[in-house]
């Protein structure tokens, strides 16, 4: 039942954490891809690199997500599948303004930035991507990361002493996120399978007191490998999962199980 041969995919957000492993393992499937990431990243020489075929994105842009879309129907003749990775990330949003701030002073500027990406990036994506996707496959595909901050909410202590914290926008985009996948669902029906998917603490040049705090919120003990994502968006893109839409696949070692 992991059948992909043929598939059409678009992975947006290609060459971050978690993308470039998806990247990588999707590449490595009998499938038709497309990578796309912002311009300021490497995805055209990461694309060369796969042997894929990569183009930029702005998600927050209308017009750069139809002229998108419109590249990959261009390139592929249509499109099966497209995982949503997109997000903005703090390190990204210190070019907007404080994107770690106290809440009491937080930017506007920054907050609306992280909705753009984030929510209406990923509204603009699904409703292109969809119109295609019903336009010419059988049997679509989608999938969006959200994050577990958009599930519950960060212990602000273990961040007491970083140089970095969660900030609201985050987790109200990614919330807002699996909201939108679960009304997608419903929508598209047997049009089009919508899944999330939420990861917990990713390993990401985390220092030790940081690393050490997060796990001890974790059943596990321990933070996830970006690899550990891997095994599920494959589920999802096959045709093992061609019953499952609407869910929200939480991968966190089991912290919200406490």
């Amino acid at each position: 039942m992991t059948k992909f041969s043929g598939r059409r995919i678009l992975l947006v957000g290609a060459t971050g954490v978690l993308g470039r492993g998806f990247a990588k393992a999707i590449s490595e499937l009998d499938v038709e891809l497309v990578i796309a990431d912002v311009e300021n990243s490497d995805v055209l020489s990461y694309a060369k690199k796969l042997g894929v075929i990569g183009t930029v994105i702005d998600i927050s842009s209308e017009t750069s997500v139809i002229s998108c879309l419109a590249y990959v129907k261009e390139e592929l003749g249509g499109l099966d599948s497209i995982i949503n990775n997109a997000a903005a990330t703090g390190e990204g949003l210190m070019k907007v303004g404080e994107a770690f701030e106290d809440f009491e002073n937080y930017p506007l500027s920054v907050w609306q930035k992280t909705i753009d990406i984030n929510l209406t990036g990923a509204f603009l994506l699904a409703r292109e991507a969809g119109k295609l996707i019903v336009e010419t496959s059988s049997y679509g595909n989608m999938i969006n990361i959200s994050s577990i901050y958009g599930v519950v909410a960060p212990d602000h202590r273990i961040y007491s002493n970083q140089s970095f914290k969660s900030f609201a926008a985050y987790s109200a985009s990614k919330s807002g996120l699996i909201g939108l996948s679960q009304w997608l669902a419903t929508w598209w029906g047997n049009k089009i399978r919508v899944n999330c998917v939420t990861p917990g603490g990713i390993l990401n040049g985390h220092n030790d007191i940081f690393v050490k705090e997060y796990s001890n919120r974790v059943p596990l003990g321990r933070m996830a490998n970006r690899e550990e994502l891997i095994g599920i968006i494959l589920y999802l893109l096959s045709d093992s999962s061609s019953y499952v839409t609407g869910q929200n696949f939480i991968i966190d070692g089991g912290l919200t199980t406490w």
